[in-house]
């Protein structure tokens, strides 16, 4: 989005962007931006169709003659569908910014939709398309983003309760993952396709970041570390240049763990790193393509925990064939680790990623079930979905419920002299305690887990 929106100021519009994943959804705060504005653009994931097309209609209920373009996840996988899913005018498949001037001039009547590559539009109640899709291959090319569009949302709380406004943004480095696991739909969106910036541009983009104000960063990419020569000069050069940022990893590989790597990373201001962990099992690790292996997760997050990164992972539970024996070994296996935070997750079916497409090919769940939680009840697994939620809230709970873990928050707190760490993990106990006392009616153990995953953004 703010990619887009540098590029639409550049070409002399006024932009303003809504994030409903950063305040509270309200149907009068659309209605009241709608009073001059041409055009509306929002990010969809496939499991928000619903809410976006609630928006859609209500913003053709204000105005029947604003443009709506939708653009993100879901249009990227079905750019065709998420039209008539959503109700809106245009969809656009993979990057946006090097043709949303050109929608622009469209809607302007001064060029033709037809004329426009990777995208799908409504003409006349039909579903016509442009050229074909091509995708940015420099993406130095791109304006950095336009972050003063969300400066007054509060982002980064979950890192540190104390973060005020304008203080943390993230950054990403490249688009798209080099890695294939089989449980993941981000080769899909990104069209199979890795693409990388070059240090010079990152650097800029990152002096900008530390001069606008911002001092907490974090690297947003599939798999920032993989690529450890550039993230070496990327520290090196943040060290160089003094640039305070105290930032985080929130998707690193295991097998990317290097001790000279971890120096830099700890001496350049890197505070968390967070792993893909996902089993304890070997052979549910390579049913999943992970490339890794069970000894190299350990040694990462040894060396993660010994580097003074505060480390976090998560952990999916529920491949076909696993096994209450698979969910206890992956919890022995977890407590084993010196890791301060980690999340049991029931493995999900996504739209886009291999399993969902074999899923999709054996008849198992139909193609317009973009998420499906693994589940006995559709042959995904020896479990039915409350029965896997109960699996990940138990293994939880046993691996937080430890006088040991408790102790080792508290004496890294009191090492680092910072307890915002034990606050939270204080406030989300404390919380989850009161909300079993006093369970919300309709709540359901499944809403703890996704009541994070239909956000949307215009």
């Amino acid at each position: 989005m703010l990619y887009l929106g540098k590029i639409l100021e550049e070409d002399g519009n006024q932009v303003s962007v809504l994030d409903f994943s950063a305040e509270l959804y309200k149907r009068e705060k659309i209605k009241n931006a709608l009073n001059s504005v041409d055009a509306v653009g929002i990010t969809v994931m496939s499991e928000a169709i619903k809410k976006t097309n609630q928006i859609i209609n209500e913003i053709k209920s204000y105005d029947p003659e604003i443009v709506t373009i939708i653009g993100g996840p879901h249009p990227t996988l079905y750019p065709k569908d998420a039209l008539s899913e959503t109700g809106a005018d245009i969809s656009i498949q993979g990057d946006g910014e090097k043709i949303i001037c050109e929608i622009k001039k469209a809607i302007q009547g001064n060029k033709s939709l037809s004329e426009i590559p990777g995208i799908f539009y409504q003409e006349k109640s039909n579903i016509k398309h442009g050229k074909k899709y091509e995708p940015i291959a420099d993406l130095d090319s791109l304006p950095f983003p336009s972050r003063h569009l969300v400066k007054n949302y509060i982002y980064g709380r979950a890192y540190n309760p104390k973060i005020k406004k304008g203080e943390f943004t993230s950054i990403l480095t490249s688009r798209g993952c080099p890695y294939k696991c089989r449980f993941c739909s981000r080769g899909a969106v990104s069209l199979n396709l890795y693409r990388v910036r070059s240090t010079k541009k990152i650097l800029e983009e990152l002096k900008e970041i530390y001069s606008d104000g911002y001092r907490y960063l974090t690297f947003m990419d599939d798999s920032f570390l993989s690529n450890k020569k550039q993230a070496i000069e990327i520290f090196d050069n943040i060290i160089k240049e003094g640039l305070e940022l105290k930032m985080y990893i929130t998707a690193a590989r295991a097998d990317s763990a290097d001790k000279e790597l971890y120096l830099k990373m700890k001496k350049s201001g890197v505070l968390s790193v967070q792993f893909g962990i996902e089993s304890g099992n070997q052979e549910i690790l390579d049913y999943y393509n992970k490339k890794t292996t069970v000894e190299k997760i350990r040694n990462a997050v040894n060396l993660s925990h010994e580097s003074g990164f505060f480390t976090s992972g998560t952990v999916i539970l529920g491949a076909p064939y696993e096994t209450k024996k698979h969910f206890q070994n992956t919890l022995k296996f977890i407590k084993s680790l010196p890791i301060d935070t980690v999340s049991f997750l029931p493995l999900r079916y996504m739209a886009g990623s291999e399993l969902w497409k074999e899923a999709v090919k054996t008849g198992k769940i139909s193609e317009k079930e973009y998420l499906v939680h693994a589940s006995s009840d559709k042959d995904l697994g020896f479990y039915s979905e409350n029965e896997l939620l109960k699996y990940c809230k138990n293994l939880q709970r046993s691996f937080y419920q430890r006088p040991k873990y408790l102790i080792n928050l508290l004496k890294k707190s009191i090492e680092n002299n910072d307890y915002s760490l034990l606050n939270m993990f204080l406030s989300i106990y404390l919380s989850s305690i009161k909300k079993n006392l006093n369970p919300i009616k309709g709540h359901t153990i499944k809403d703890e887990f996704m009541s994070k995953e239909a956000n949307t953004v215009i």
